[in-house]
């Protein structure tokens, strides 16, 4: 291989009409990359033109496409293959699961996770601290995790000290005799203090007449459990 193209911020780098040209990876370029969190090349979110993309593919002679990312950047990935394949182009796509949600199927631990987790474990010890702290502390940690709480129930097994973990995949209710409030309060009576997790994706059933929104790539915006 004798030249490396970094495509900017995303599929936007495959559409020249709105995105940034690519750039050059060399050795030189990326030799102490695995020292850097984040990207060097950037990212963005909403859909490009599948023609657009693949014309300038076609016209810079790239002949493999590598997609780093979580499902939305795989969707993209299968379009564009599927494209290319319509055209009978030689060209490759090949899908590298990366995203800290580790929400992508037949994928049992993506690029991305364990740093998310470890990380998540120091916050929670920090706010358990801060509930253990006041009188009735309560310490609300909200994590990422739209469809998955992956992050959220790790992070809770490795840190040892929440009390209550909320995930997108288990519904619970709020009131009641066993909502989650009737617990908070037997907790606090009994220990005078508690830290609760939750995944950003919890607990949404809970919304009722709440107006959906959306995001540039289509994905609906969650409500604030936290």
């Amino acid at each position: 291989v004798k030249e490396v193209l970094g495509i900017r911020y995303g599929y936007m780098g495959l559409a020249p009409r709105v995105g940034q040209p690519p750039v050059a990876l060399t050795p030189e370029m990326v030799a102490n990359i695995h020292n850097n969190g984040g990207t060097i090349l950037g990212t963005s979110r909403g859909p490009q033109d599948l023609n657009e993309m693949v014309d300038f593919m076609e016209r810079e002679r790239i002949n493999a496409l590598f997609t780093i990312g979580g499902d939305g950047t795989q969707r993209g990935a299968l379009a564009l293959a599927t494209e290319i394949e319509r055209r009978k182009l030689d060209i490759s796509v090949i899908g590298i699961p990366k995203t800290i949600d580790n929400d992508i199927s037949f994928v049992e631990r993506s690029f991305g996770f364990d740093t998310a987790v470890s990380i998540a474990r120091g916050v929670l010890s920090a706010a358990h601290e801060e509930a253990r702290g006041a009188q009735n502390g309560v310490a609300v940690v909200k994590l990422m995790g739209r469809y998955s709480g992956f992050i959220a129930a790790l992070a809770a097994i490795a840190s040892g000290d929440a009390n209550y973990v909320l995930v997108p995949e288990i519904p619970f209710d709020m009131d009641g005799e066993n909502g989650l409030l009737r617990h908070l309060e037997s907790r606090l009576e009994d220990r005078g203090h508690a830290l609760i997790v939750s995944a950003e994706g919890a607990g949404q059933q809970l919304f009722i007449n709440e107006p959906e929104e959306f995001d540039a790539s289509g994905n609906v915006k969650f409500h604030d459990i936290g």
